[in-house]
């Protein structure tokens, strides 16, 4: 009886033991909050693709839509004797502005944010373009094939139409072209940020995505050793440069046109201006049609400004992350959370970086 009583109890115990174990435990770590891959804020349109379109940029382009509202602009020279164009990224179709004038597509772009499951937004596009979109399944939304259902020109015409969309007229063409908004299951995509929810509530687990650039609202922040950077000047060729200038007020680098003129947003008047400023140098070279630059997206050197100073940056193309960085020391570093500038620079063409500082004395040997 007394060896009954015995392995009863050792019975009882193992089976309290065993239930501790489903207890919540204060020492677990809480599952943190998705951000948005696009910014490191916080995130606002969860499971939804991001909207990249490409818009012209050249010196005659002093009207642009949507500047000041994107998220990411990516700004690289992709052809011999043209202007730069950029590519304004948002975060989904309802955070899509009227945005334009809608440009030729560049497959450099589209390479830089195919983690993000980005909808492409063109107005047709080279073979390279058109290459990658093949290899990778991707549909883009594109002026030609869409035409006015999803994009205008106002209603004067002239002999250099400036094409226009907006989320709102791209969401009218998606099911025509087959496109979802959605994002879909990939390497890339991760339903663990969601999986507590959907385990409580019987849903399925919404995806998301890896960030863009390795952001944290907590990241690098300036500090004594940082040189004072205020005044920036990207030259891609003898016809085309993009400025900042760092306003202190806003805490915000404020573009600017290759003549130093402020670069505006036509939907709203504001100076586009972003907390942050990475210039990546690439290596290149021309391709097979003797026109077109194709850039290294393996690793290299640039810069990181944020907060009016400068850091000196390594970074590489990462599995998770688009674009990893490093310090001067080689340790990985994050960077402050907000809207980014990205741009790349190739000496192929004699490109250069300039920065000064509140003096005016050029800061990069």
């Amino acid at each position: 009886m007394k060896r009954i009583r015995t392995a009863l109890c050792l019975i009882l115990a193992a089976g309290l033991l065993a239930g501790c174990a489903f207890l919540p435990s204060d020492s677990e770590p809480e599952t943190p909050a998705p951000t948005d891959p696009l910014t490191g804020l916080a995130l606002e349109w969860q499971g939804q693709r991001p909207v990249a379109v490409a818009i012209e940029n050249s010196t005659a382009s002093t009207t642009q839509w949507g500047l000041s509202s994107a998220s990411v602009v990516l700004e690289a020279l992709t052809e011999v004797g043209t202007s730069t164009e950029l590519c304004l990224v948002y975060p989904a179709l309802a955070a899509t502005p009227k945005v334009g004038p809608v440009a030729a597509g560049q497959d450099i772009y589209w390479r830089l944010l195919v983690g993000q499951q980005p909808i492409p937004v063109q107005r047709g596009g080279g073979q390279f373009d058109q290459n990658f979109l093949d290899y990778y399944s991707i549909r883009a939304v594109d002026a030609l094939e869409a035409g006015r259902t999803a994009f205008d020109c106002g209603s004067e015409w002239s002999n250099a139409p400036l094409w226009y969309t907006s989320g709102k007229a791209i969401s009218k063409v998606l099911d025509e072209l087959s496109i979802s908004s959605a994002l879909t299951k990939s390497r890339v995509t991760s339903a663990v940020s969601a999986a507590a929810d959907s385990a409580s509530s019987g849903a399925d687990a919404v995806l998301s995505l890896p960030a863009l650039l390795p952001q944290e609202a907590d990241g690098k922040l300036p500090d004594a050793t940082a040189p004072d950077a205020v005044n920036v000047r990207v030259c891609f060729d003898d016809d085309n440069a993009t400025g900042f200038s760092y306003d202190a007020d806003s805490g915000l680098y404020r573009m600017l046109h290759a003549d130093g003129t402020p670069q505006l947003d036509a939907n709203n008047g504001q100076q586009a201006g972003f907390d942050n400023l990475l210039v990546l140098f690439s290596a290149s070279e021309l391709r097979d049609d003797g026109k077109t630059y194709d850039y290294d997206l393996s690793m290299g050197g640039g810069v990181w400004l944020n907060g009016g100073h400068l850091w000196t940056i390594t970074w590489t193309q990462g599995r998770d992350n688009t674009l990893l960085l490093y310090d001067a020391d080689g340790r990985t570093m994050n960077i402050e959370a907000g809207t980014s500038y990205i741009a790349l620079v190739t000496s192929l063409t004699g490109q250069e970086l300039t920065v000064t500082n509140s003096s005016g004395e050029e800061i990069l040997g």
